[in-house]
């Protein structure tokens, strides 16, 4: 674990424009030249409110060298960077929705195992990165199952929702932007709002049919609200466009009222702000931190289950690690006895002479890290 590196930004660490700039300077394609730095294992992490790289550095790249060959040109936000145990750690916090800017959101999990699932696909992941994933995802699930952190769908969109509700008036229309994951947890959010109807919009027409039918709502295509767009008081926007929400649109739309913006990059054009309320990650924050306040003791104690599950999994690489070791050396002691006695005596004589030494092999792993080990076994002539 000690060369694994967790690198990039959040919506604490930069806000959305750092968000937006990572995002755009590390498209799949510039990821793909990683290999030519020697970084074979790599898997991006992209969410509305962060973008991490979790990483194997190759043993001649320190993680200062890392964290500047993945900083973009003319950034000011350093990005942050946990390394060892550290990096699994804020990995397994990650996965278990503990450092969302809403806690507990329950598609994040969902979202890091596709990111683990497409790296395995693109092959751009080996025996580190996939245990630090393997592991989160369990710490995860073992978090969700047992800490009630928020009800279901919880999402970004809940901490915009009480602030939206304040502009709806009996009869007001809502039009959601985007029929993707977020779009689809916004929709099913605002069925419970009494009095107001809602309209699906998406660039593919189908997609976004199928959700209004499933949802009993109207359904209409972004060229449509682009060119005619029908009276909207609130627009609540999930897509992946930079800006589409712009001032010749909300001319367009007297009616409206406020607009929460949920897509990275931003969907709203800076201007629109100047006219209209805009709900976004930045302007969320505090509502985000309101929330962990209230929800303090249960994040104490997602922490403390992480702590006892990271323990067990650290203990768990370790032994993965010094396993053939330990074989080789028990295998020494054998080969030094050798016909003086029965095979079953000698093999049990040979277990009781290596453990002390496999005993110290433990404990040097344990408090100096595996390198330490390595040292050791190097020394002896074990490895």
């Amino acid at each position: 674990m000690e060369r694994l590196a967790l690198i990039g930004v959040s919506h604490r660490r930069g806000g959305a424009a750092a968000l937006e700039s990572w995002q755009s300077h590390f498209h799949p394609g510039a990821l793909a030249g990683l290999d030519e730095t020697g970084i074979s294992e790599w898997v991006p992490i992209v969410t509305c409110n962060r973008w991490d790289l979790m990483v194997a550095l190759p043993s001649e790249l320190s993680v200062s060298d890392a964290r500047a060959l993945l900083t973009p040109k003319n950034e000011t936000v350093s990005p942050y960077a946990y390394v060892g145990d550290g990096a699994l750690e804020q990995l397994c916090r990650i996965a278990a929705s503990l450092d969302s800017l809403n806690p507990g959101e329950d598609q994040i999990m969902a979202q890091v195992r596709g990111a683990f699932a497409d790296a395995q696909t693109r092959g751009s992941t080996g025996k580190r990165t996939s245990f630090a994933f393997n592991t989160a995802l369990r710490v995860a699930k073992r978090v969700r199952r047992e800490i009630e952190l928020a009800p279901m769908h919880t999402s970004l969109f809940s901490l915009a929702k009480p602030e939206l509700e304040r502009y709806l008036d009996p009869g007001s229309k809502v039009a959601v932007l985007g029929a993707g994951q977020m779009g689809t947890l916004a929709a099913k959010s605002l069925m419970d709002v009494k009095n107001i109807s809602v309209t699906i919009i998406n660039r593919n027409y189908d997609r976004a049919h199928q959700l209004a039918k499933h949802l009993g709502v109207e359904s209409l295509s972004l060229d449509d609200l682009a060119t005619s767009p029908p009276p909207f008081d609130a627009l609540i926007c999930a897509l992946s466009a930079k800006e589409w929400v712009n001032g010749a649109l909300l001319e367009k739309l007297p009616r409206l009222k406020v607009i929460v913006d949920l897509g990275i990059p931003r969907n709203v054009a800076p201007e629109v702000a100047q006219c209209i309320p805009v709900l976004n990650v930045d302007t969320l924050q505090k509502a985000g931190e309101a929330r962990r306040e209230a929800i303090t003791l249960k994040l104490a104690e997602a922490e403390r289950l992480i702590q006892e599950e990271l323990e067990f999994a650290l203990t768990e690489w370790t032994e993965r690690q010094l396993g053939p070791s330990i074989k080789h050396l028990r295998d020494l002691y054998l080969e030094t006895i050798g016909d003086s006695l029965p095979p079953e005596d000698a093999a049990k004589l040979a277990h009781k002479f290596a453990h002390v030494p496999i005993k110290g092999l433990r404990a040097v792993a344990r408090e100096y890290g595996l390198d330490a080990a390595k040292v050791f076994l190097a020394e002896t002539g074990i490895e």
